[in-house]
């Protein structure tokens, strides 16, 4: 059973191909060139490299945000595409969920954090005592200092001393976590930082076991807040 993964919600491109639950071969990128020049070259050469042709995936996975709105729609175009070209089932993956599976067998809350530019961050809250997170809350937008608030409150609410923050959302506010949560907050090192195509991976294989597919016409970007073509229009700027 192979699953193709691909990953392009935020400024990483990633592309892992999955056998049997085993990662045999992982394409990451985190600089500088955009998805459409990156994520299908990578992807055929992932495949390529590995002798294996669409017709022998068992499925293909994506993450479906929330992330950059761009990288998105290019991961979901993509991801779409292979699969109705090639008739394999398509499995769409919050990337929250994605990010939390990096880590396993912990006992801190364990907090994904997405860049949402305007002073916000997308994150949501997981218990990762297990293999895979657990979710604790909901997709959410919301500033640095909203966040630590309720970070604390379901930290105290959950028992868990240790809050583990990761993701390219938290590099702009280090320096006020750091200050807000002092010794309660940790950061995994930086292969385990930001979004892997194989957590993704590992994701779907749970989901192609229980036959949870997601419908390829109807399967949409989880944006969690309106973009700015958006809120302006609802305005009356546009």
């Amino acid at each position: 059973m192979y699953i193709l993964a691909i990953d392009s919600a935020t400024p990483v491109a990633g592309v892992a191909l999955i056998h049997d639950k085993k990662l045999i071969r992982e394409d990451f990128v985190n600089f500088k060139k955009t998805h459409s020049e990156t994520l299908m070259p990578m992807a055929d050469k992932v495949l390529h490299d590995c002798e294996i042709e669409i017709k022998d995936l068992a499925a293909i996975a994506v993450t479906i945000g929330p992330g950059s709105f761009t990288g998105l729609r290019i991961g979901l175009a993509a991801a779409k595409g292979l699969s109705l070209a090639s008739a394999k089932p398509l499995i769409g993956v919050s990337t929250l969920d994605v990010l939390a599976h990096n880590l396993a067998y912990t006992n801190s809350l364990v907090c994904p954090l997405l860049d949402a530019r305007k002073q916000e961050v997308y994150t949501a809250f997981y218990d990762g005592g297990g293999l895979y997170p657990q979710r604790l809350t909901k997709d959410m937008a919301c500033s640095p200092e909203e966040l630590v608030k309720q970070l604390i409150e379901k930290a105290d609410q959950t028992a868990k001393e240790n809050i583990i923050l990761m993701g390219d959302g938290y590099s702009p506010y280090a320096q006020f976590f750091q200050d807000a949560l002092q010794e309660r907050l940790s950061i995994p090192p930086p292969h385990l930082m930001l979004p892997r195509a194989a957590a993704l991976g590992s994701l779907a294989c749970r989901r192609w076991e229980q036959a949870s597919f997601d419908d390829v016409l109807t399967l949409r970007p989880v944006y969690v807040r309106l973009s700015e073509a958006e809120y302006r229009l609802g305005k009356g700027e546009l």
